[in-house]
């Protein structure tokens, strides 16, 4: 395995690695966002 063979693997794997990431953040965080919305929507409710 050459060092130019080794570096372009490494860098497709961190790639792949990264959108996964991205990915998964965007799902994950926007399903946050919306239980953080609803919660504070039903506090605001409440204090009515």
């Amino acid at each position: 395995m050459t060092w130019m063979l080794f570096w372009k693997v490494l860098f497709v794997v961190v790639m792949f690695l990264f959108a996964l990431m991205s990915v998964l953040v965007t799902i994950f965080g926007a399903k946050d966002i919306k239980r953080l919305l609803k919660a504070l929507g039903e506090k605001g409710d409440e204090g009515e």
